[in-house]
């Protein structure tokens, strides 16, 4: 039988999946901009000056919660406020910044350096869709920008220029996978159920969307989950989903460990895949990963599947010794002064992960290459593009204990380095 471990924090902050690659984007053939595209000509400084004074912008780029490091992420000034990010699922192929834009990326820890002429603009802050707009006084010399200028937005409030993406949660039995955006701090308030487990309630969570309730004598402010992976329109809102491990148990000798962990609808392979095809994120984790076998197949091997559904859970969920992680999430890590030594509470493993031909951004049929994020002698965690979109999965998942405060470890905060990596554009940035 499946036990839900009281142990200490596993897992999640991630690929949303996402680098500095956001919502910006080229001038259309008749003129417009295209969502999230700087207006034209936003250098700091449009009527040059043969002898500019500079000045230079020093700060530090952290998550919603405000101390959390962020790497990658894109920092650059402008005359004019950037575009509306779509309210719903889009193709993000990547940022178009015109010549002369002062922009850099943030390190490891978060922090940058940005040279700039002096005068009044837009301070522009982004990660993927997380993108926060301030305006700022650049002075001759050395500044340090106020750290609420730089951290990214715990809930969206475009008038004020704030942007996160839109994201759904399907409750899931086993991974709450809500407890950990509430954490990294996204606006939602974490209450205890009567066991002393933490929680987070649809109706508590403005900045995120939860489709199922915990209980009986829960409503929730959203239709059934079924609609979510059922109907294009409803899951066309969202900019990331997450399908987190769920399912019952089957403690009997013969068949799958796992049940009711797929949903055949037919609809289901057409809804889930053309949104991710659209530019959607898809995070799926551990049990329910038939979602990732069954409509996006051939990239992943697990280990036992067969024909039947579940076939590939296991019974495991011990602690596994990390071999190799990705590098970037290793300096991440590493100026935090942490350490992804292991993963902890894994029930389904991989066997193996291979190429495979899929559709690219432009719906060309091309040789598609999984990336791996962490090995535990195998893949546990890996992303797939899949047209304009990404699905990550990841064998391993959060099992928070009743705490709703301390430190993250090194499991956790590794999930939201990968949840942010997989929600940034497909191609890198363009200058010019």
């Amino acid at each position: 039988m499946r036990l839900l471990k009281l142990t200490s924090w596993v897992v999640l902050v991630s690929s949303l999946t996402l680098s500095a690659c956001n919502a910006d984007r080229e001038i259309l053939d008749d003129g417009t901009m295209s969502p999230g595209m700087p207006n034209p000509n936003p250098n700091p400084n449009p009527n040059p000056n043969p002898n500019p004074k500079l000045g230079r912008l020093t700060g530090k780029v952290v998550a919603p919660e405000g101390t959390i490091p962020i790497s990658g992420a894109l920092v650059y000034v402008t005359a004019y406020p950037p575009a509306a990010i779509p309210d719903g699922v889009y193709c993000d192929k990547c940022v178009h910044l015109p010549d002369g834009t002062p922009h850099i990326e943030t390190n490891a820890d978060g922090t940058f350096e940005l040279d700039a002429n002096t005068g009044n603009y837009y301070l522009v802050v982004q990660k993927g869709a997380f993108r926060r707009v301030r305006q700022v006084s650049i002075q001759e010399g050395k500044q340090q920008v106020p750290i609420d200028k730089t951290t990214l937005p715990s809930i969206m409030d475009k008038p004020n220029g704030d942007d996160v993406p839109k994201m759904a949660v399907m409750l899931g039995a086993w991974d709450p996978i809500e407890v950990v955006l509430a954490r990294m701090g996204m606006k939602a308030t974490i209450t205890k159920d009567l066991l002393g487990k933490a929680q987070v309630l649809g109706k508590d969570a403005p900045s995120f969307a939860i489709y199922g309730v915990h209980g009986l004598f829960e409503t929730s402010p959203y239709p059934n989950p079924v609609k979510l992976i059922t109907d294009p329109a409803e899951i066309s809102k969202y900019h990331i989903v997450f399908l987190p491990c769920s399912g019952g148990t089957n403690s009997g000798d013969t068949g799958p460990k796992c049940s009711s962990i797929y949903n055949s609808d037919p609809r289901v392979k057409s809804t889930i895949t053309d949104f991710v095809a659209k530019g959607g994120r898809l995070y799926v984790s551990d049990w329910s990963y038939e979602y990732v076998r069954q409509l996006f197949p051939g990239y992943i091997t697990w280990s036992g599947e067969n024909s039947t559904i579940g076939s590939a859970c296991g019974g495991g969920g011990g602690d596994q010794s990390v071999s190799r992680s990705d590098m970037g999430l290793d300096a991440w890590l590493r100026a935090q002064g942490q350490n992804l030594s292991s993963v902890k509470d894994a029930w389904t493993s991989i066997r193996s992960v291979q190429d495979k031909m899929g559709p690219d951004a432009d719906g060309k049929t091309v040789k598609i290459t999984p990336k791996v994020w962490v090995e535990a002698n195998a893949p546990v965690t890996t992303s797939v593009q899949h047209g304009c979109g990404r699905v990550m999965y990841t064998t391993y998942h959060t099992q928070p204990t009743s705490q709703t405060s301390g430190a993250l470890e090194p499991q956790a905060l590794a999930l939201l380095y990968l949840i942010l990596e997989v929600g940034v554009c497909i191609d890198p940035i363009v200058i010019g």
